[in-house]
């Protein structure tokens, strides 16, 4: 009986060592930069008319161009990709000023594109050629690379080196040892920041294009054990 009445005790006090020890979390950032091997246009074609029929016509013969215009300037199909179609009416301003209903003056058309450019030294010539063919929305230019996994590994050796250094800092500054690791989670990153989106006209003379850097990053939180 008493053996049994030992064991309990020793059951709910527990081993001193079965506290878990304390923890602290840092957090470590990298980033690399990299030149760019292609880039991502959006634009697209937007056109007017009495009916929606008349609207749709121009607008399809318009687009047709560009697609041609894409595929001479060496844009493969699968790199060509509609976003957005749309046909709105347009109404007149009547109603503001006679108390009248407003009605339908027309309509408007808009078709636009996503096209993936992997050939930058013809991003010039594409952007050329779009527009002579009838392009007349351009809703933005994205940088990026054709093969990312590489750069992203870079950025996150350089994050997590980032979180040990750190954790050895504040290790060292607070006196106390670590003694492992409890946790590993990988925080945001990625490319550069898509462009925001604007309507532009695009005048038909030679666009000159600088691709500069794109910047990869990505973030690493790290928790480790430590002790005195």
């Amino acid at each position: 009986m008493k053996s049994h009445l030992l064991a309990l005790a020793l059951f709910l006090a527990g081993p001193a060592w079965a506290e878990d020890p304390a923890t602290m979390t840092l957090t470590g950032r990298g980033e690399v930069a990299a030149t760019p091997d292609m880039a991502t246009l959006s634009l697209g074609v937007v056109t007017q008319g009495q009916s929606a029929a008349a609207a749709l016509g121009q607008n399809s013969a318009q687009l047709t161009r560009v697609f041609e215009a894409l595929a001479a300037a060496g844009v493969a199909a699968e790199d060509m990709q509609t976003t957005r179609f749309s046909i709105d009416p347009l109404w007149s301003g009547r109603g503001h000023d006679s108390g009248d209903p407003a009605e339908i003056a027309g309509y408007a058309v808009t078709n636009s594109l996503s096209i993936a450019v992997r050939d930058l030294d013809r991003l010039g010539a594409v952007l050329d050629a779009v527009t002579g063919a009838g392009a007349n929305e351009f809703g933005g230019l994205r940088f990026g690379l054709a093969e990312p996994g590489p750069v992203e590994e870079e950025a996150r050796r350089a994050a997590g080196a980032d979180a040990q250094a750190r954790a050895a800092l504040y290790a060292d500054a607070a006196g106390v040892e670590i003694l492992g690791i409890r946790s590993i989670a990988e925080g945001g990153g990625g490319g550069a920041p898509a462009p925001r989106s604007e309507r532009m006209a695009v005048a038909a003379m030679p666009v000159p294009v600088a691709e500069g850097q794109v910047n990869v990053s990505a973030q690493v939180s790290i928790t480790y054990e430590i002790g005195q």
